[in-house]
């Protein structure tokens, strides 16, 4: 119970948009639990009209005055002598009026059969089957309706919330991890509201309706068949914690799994070339291995509740044929409530199947709950200032950052001024990138601060200030879409005729125009159909869309060959005019056009100026020049 409540908190915000579908499909559960009643009820009526007409029996008990009567009335009696009289008159006149409607619909043996008992007979069993089965499918197909509409709006608000969060989550987490908490888990929730609640609703009105059925026909009977419910808790509470335990497991095992194959797709081409196939398949079948024994696990915790079900339920089908034959009771008694039983114990069967499923949503509930709550460790303070435009400078004031206890940069003081070109230079792990991610505020200094035209970047709007920013990098983002869609998502809203202008400058319309359907070429996944340079051009181009008054290059032409990099050397050169430059470079001669470098070293600024003053100072800057055959002239 504690975890239907707990799935049933969580979902209700998404199901409050779909909330009268949802009200909908409980109503026409209702029904269908009902309407189970209902055909007991007609059954028995039917059978009973189509025996030869015998004394009416009534199991009768004795009373402590020692008179003889129904249990019920012999307890209203001892209670209020006038509420039995009163009891006893309403029971007759619901008798009265049931029987009236019965003998004008339906036949009785012995009797003339009039059309309206013949459209009865033939219509009326028809008609109360569809009625139930009317409410069963519109329970089914609302609930359904409501449990995909939610979900999806979960996985959109799941990946809205992942989207907003600062890069050390990404940093930490595993993307297979992140794609079983948008697909993974959300489906099992939506199974859960599609099916879980459905029969949550349907399931305990038919067990009430049913009962009460029962025990309007024999109370004692039915009070001594149910006493053997309580037994079918059992393996309901101990099989749960098991299919909770073996979901745990199950999910873990998946994620790993996940993970593998998004690492061994991306690094294909290494893979091949050391001939890792072999090895990389085997760490996946390992895995592949234990999720199937927790999944198998967690499958006999779903299914092997059934049967226990079952057999207790033929339990009590058992002591009901003892107890009719014993009585004498009429046929058309056992049958109607053997049925009744069985349509008793179905539902509890289902409940009981409910359960495990509950406990194994419940898991996925709480790694989506997880991860809505995550914070973003980057946030706009309540009166950030929007960034409309850059016309003084940044500066770093004593900056120092921190990957938990590693420092990685070192109070670093820096003052870039509109206009200027600066070039950043140092060795692996000297701190470059952690320079250029403070820039952006992908993380926020551990000491010190970064100022945009003197207001600190803690104080300004993300959006606005980071559309003053484009970046080039080595690592090339190419989506899977059209050359025009890459193009255009350096700026929302950007006109073709400011596509095709980009392309231009990037000198990437040559080649665009070149591929099958130009500038709506479909380029696909990471586009691997291009080539290096090509990538960076389009690059290039979608930093042209932005014009914006920052450009940052981070190492842009470090992965290019020669050809390319001269090709793409070109359209840098283009980007960076009238612009404010900040440029790493492992390739010391791309920073020989800027106004000052700074070289890095563990995080520490230790060398600063002009390129060829740098050269001829013969310290980190000329060693690191000296390396790649550059010497002072």
């Amino acid at each position: 119970m504690d975890s239907l409540i707990s799935i049933f908190r969580f979902s209700w915000p998404y199901i409050q948009g779909y909330r009268w579908r949802f009200y909908g499909a409980i109503l026409a559960g209702v029904i269908f639990g009902v309407s189970n009643a209902g055909v007991l009820w007609l059954t028995k009526t039917v059978l009973s009209r189509l025996e030869t007409e015998k004394e009416p029996q009534t199991t009768l008990v004795a009373n402590e005055d020692g008179t003889s009567g129904l249990s019920a009335y012999g307890f209203i009696r001892r209670v209020s002598p006038t509420a039995e009289v009163w009891v006893r008159a309403k029971a007759a006149s619901i008798r009265s009026t049931v029987d009236r409607s019965v003998d004008l619909l339906f036949p009785k043996k012995g009797s003339p059969v009039t059309l309206y008992q013949a459209l009865g007979a033939i219509l009326g069993l028809p008609f109360l089957v569809a009625f139930r089965s009317a409410g069963q499918y519109l329970s089914a197909y609302w609930m359904s309706w409501v449990g995909e509409r939610m979900v999806n709006d979960l996985r959109v608000q799941v990946l809205d919330r992942l989207s907003q969060l600062s890069l050390n989550y990404f940093n930490q987490a595993k993307m297979g991890d992140m794609i079983t908490r948008i697909n993974g888990d959300t489906l099992l929730l939506q199974r859960c509201i599609a099916n879980g609640v459905k029969h949550s609703i349907t399931d305990p009105v038919t067990i009430v309706a049913v009962f009460c059925f029962l025990v309007v026909m024999d109370w004692q009977l039915t009070v001594s068949v149910v006493l053997l419910l309580p037994i079918c808790l059992f393996p309901v509470l101990i099989y749960g914690k098991k299919a909770r335990k073996a979901s745990k497991k199950r999910v873990q095992a998946n994620v790993v799994q996940s993970s593998l194959i998004v690492e061994m797709l991306s690094a294909i081409r290494v893979v091949k070339a050391y001939s890792l196939e072999d090895r990389e398949v085997g760490r996946f079948r390992v895995l592949s291995r234990q999720l199937f024994g927790h999944t198998m696990k967690g499958i006999r915790a779903h299914e092997i509740v059934g049967p226990i079900i079952e057999t207790i339920s033929m339990l009590a089908v058992g002591a009901l044929i003892v107890f009719v034959v014993q009585s004498g009771r009429s046929m058309q008694d056992m049958v109607t409530f053997f049925a009744g039983i069985i349509m008793f114990y179905m539902p509890v069967k289902k409940l009981a199947k409910l359960h495990v499923m509950f406990e194994q949503t419940s898991v996925g509930v709480d790694r989506l709950k997880s991860v809505l709550a995550e914070v973003p460790q980057v946030q706009e303070s309540d009166s950030a200032k929007n960034v409309t435009g850059f016309t003084k400078g940044l500066r770093f004031e004593g900056v120092s950052f921190a990957y938990g206890e590693e420092l990685v940069l070192k109070t670093v003081n820096l003052n870039i001024r509109r206009g200027t070109k600066l070039g950043i230079a140092g060795e692996s792990g000297s701190g470059k990138s952690t320079l250029i991610n403070l820039l952006f505020r992908f993380f926020d200094p551990t000491s010190g601060r970064i100022t945009v035209d003197g207001v600190d970047l803690v104080d300004v709007r993300l959006k606005g200030y980071r559309q003053q920013l484009a970046l080039v990098s080595q690592d090339v983002v190419v989506f899977d879409q059209t050359v025009f869609e890459n193009i255009a998502s350096g700026r929302i809203g950007a006109t073709r005729d400011e596509v095709l202008q980009a392309a231009e400058q990037a000198h990437a319309t040559e080649f665009i125009e070149a591929l099958d359907e130009g500038f709506e070429t479909r380029l696909g996944e990471r586009g691997v159909s291009l080539s290096g340079g090509q990538r960076q051009r389009i690059a290039i181009a979608r930093a042209f869309v932005r014009n914006a008054p920052i450009l940052v290059l981070d190492e842009a032409t470090a992965a290019l060959d020669a050809k390319s990099e001269a090709e793409v050397q070109s359209a840098i050169d283009a980007l960076t005019a009238n612009r404010t430059v900040i440029c790493i470079a492992h390739r010391l001669s791309t920073l020989k056009s800027m106004d000052e470098i700074l070289v890095l070293e563990k995080g520490e600024v230790v060398e600063r100026g002009p390129y060829e003053s740098l050269l001829s100072t013969g310290g980190i800057f000329a060693q690191m020049a000296a390396r790649q055959g550059i010497r002072s002239t």
